[in-house]
């Protein structure tokens, strides 16, 4: 018998696409090995444990299609084998520089002993993959697979130009098709952004449920009847939920989250900052900026004076914050059922996938334990999201209000002064695609068009990479700004000199070195190589 409260624990992954084949270390591309070797791999390892324990529970997964894109590209693969390689001989070196060190050498043979397990999990198990591990850990019900939209828009933002939504849904669709083999039923909306309306736009694409910010549904008209503990049906017969406060606080509040606990382990004290570049050797500088190396042996202490990490009072404690995080979604459930017609209770915990493990290295872990401890309760279950959107109490019809999880709720992260600059700029470019896409429906099948479409292709690649919501929040938070806003610019110039040498083409005979450029983005910016076949059906 499955227990009244459903809690629907949803991991958002999401990187924007960085891939430089000109170089052979660049320094964003590190943010896809921390996410890999941090979070995405000791997740997979979590939930294959669990599964090998026999222990009840599914995990409800969204992965972005341009994560997808970067999961399946060859080079990056191969990069990131040789990043877990890279750090494994860092690790020999802090080995044999610490082995007097009594308290430091343990961290080390800690991580040295990690380190093995994900190079074995990473080479033996999933071969060098970690697609086909989701889709076998979909396929024995650890993992419920969902997606979000295409490059991570913040939608809002485009809701005057509803084409373009409709490209990034296509792409959405598309790429969760291919990588998992079948067309996908929910969806993560890019930083849970919404507009009155929407729904009727992802009804086209046969999605059937999202999610939003609390007060995008308490706010809904007329409000419902269960709050956020419930699912609600939109006027385009789609379900969606809102977040739960109290659960999201206790993870995610900077000042009472359990993250922020002295025992855990200090993210911002890594040991590239205390080694020198000549110990650290080229792989880990760039230039004279120090890489991160995922090793840091520090816990968070509650001072300026660190103490040194200890890793078997870390896992001790994460157990403990697991057990109090299921007895607090227990007593919600108990409180609440009395009033919930159906007897059932449904709690939403949605969270970025790269808070457990990058951000909080122990957050793989309170998974785990988070399962554990529920497995035992006859109150609440881990449950997957298909098991609860369609049989919500709440018959009525709702309509959702404009909102987003960002700072302040609704849209200023990503439309400000600081990112006004950019709107511009993507409707001069969604004019020179609509006039080069004109000029390739009227051509016939000759050569000439055919180099036409690939041109168009890679302008509509740039455009919707350019529309990643990443670059706003970075540059409103001052974190990689200069990076942010070098990739706008770079792919507004890309698509600029896309038009002119396609445009130019139509006019002039063809040279040999016209299609320089166009071969060298082609296989920079390579992301979604099917794309023609959406933009010229």
């Amino acid at each position: 018998m499955s227990a009244p409260g459903k809690i629907h624990l949803l991991l958002h992954a999401h990187l924007p696409f960085v891939r430089e084949p000109e170089y052979d270390r660049f320094l964003e591309e590190n943010w896809f090995f921390e996410a890999m070797a941090e979070t995405y791999l000791p997740l997979a390892q979590t939930l294959f444990r669990l599964e090998e324990k026999g222990v009840p529970g599914t995990l409800n997964l969204s992965v972005s299609s341009s994560l997808l894109a970067m999961l399946s590209d060859e080079l990056l693969l191969k990069k990131f084998t040789e990043h877990l390689h890279r750090q494994m001989a860092l690790l020999e070196k802090e080995k044999n520089a610490l082995k007097n060190d009594a308290q430091r050498i343990e961290v080390v043979d800690f991580y040295y002993r990690r380190q093995r397990s994900l190079i074995d999990s990473w080479e033996n198990v999933y071969k060098c993959e970690i697609i086909p591990a989701l889709k076998k850990l979909e396929d024995c019900g650890k993992l419920t697979l969902l997606t979000c939209v295409g490059t991570h828009p913040f939608l809002p933002a485009y809701q005057s130009d509803v084409p373009s939504i409709r490209l990034q849904l296509g792409v959405t669709v598309k790429a969760f098709e291919r990588a998992f083999g079948r067309k996908p039923k929910g969806l993560w909306l890019p930083e849970c952004g919404y507009f009155e309306g929407l729904d009727s736009i992802l009804a086209e694409f046969g999605f059937e449920y999202f999610f939003l910010e609390t007060h995008g549904v308490l706010l809904a008209k007329p409000a419902p009847r269960y709050g956020v503990f419930a699912p609600i049906k939109t006027p385009a017969g789609l379900y969606c939920m809102g977040r739960e406060q109290s659960s999201s606080m206790e993870v995610w509040s900077r000042k009472t989250g359990y993250p922020g606990h002295p025992e855990y382990r200090e993210f911002f004290k890594d040991i590239c900052q205390e080694r020198s570049p000549e110990y650290l050797g080229d792989y880990f500088v760039a230039g004279s900026t120090p890489i991160e190396t995922g090793f840091k042996y520090y816990r968070i202490t509650g001072s300026e004076n660190k103490q040194v990490y200890r890793p078997w009072n870390a896992m001790r404690l994460v157990e403990d914050h697991a057990r109090l995080f299921v007895s607090n979604r227990e007593a919600t459930v108990s409180e609440l059922l009395p009033n919930m017609e159906g007897n059932k209770v449904s709690i939403l915990c949605p969270y970025d996938a790269e808070l457990f493990g990058h951000w909080w290295f122990e957050g793989p872990l309170f998974i785990e334990k988070m399962f554990e401890r529920a497995a035992s309760s006859r109150v609440v279950e881990m449950a997957s999201l298909e098991s609860t959107m369609h049989s919500s109490p709440d018959k009525s019809v709702h309509s959702p209000v404009f909102s987003s999880w960002g700072e302040g709720g609704f849209g200023e992260v990503w439309m400000n002064d600081e990112v006004s600059w950019a709107y511009p700029m993507f409707f001069r470019m969604r004019k020179m695609m609509d006039d080069l896409r004109a000029h390739v429906k009227k051509g016939a099948r000759s050569a000439d068009n055919q180099l036409q479409k690939r041109y168009l292709a890679q302008i509509v690649r740039e455009i919707v990479l350019f529309q990643a919501s990443d670059w706003a929040f970075m540059i409103h938070n001052k974190s990689a700004a200069d990076y942010a806003k070098s990739r706008q610019n770079e792919h507004y110039k890309n698509v600029c000199a896309l038009y002119a040498a396609a445009t130019a083409s139509l006019i002039m005979a063809r040279k040999k070195n016209d299609e320089s450029l166009l071969l060298r983005l082609e296989q920079k910016n390579n992301i979604f190589p099917w794309i023609g076949e959406l933009i010229n059906h």
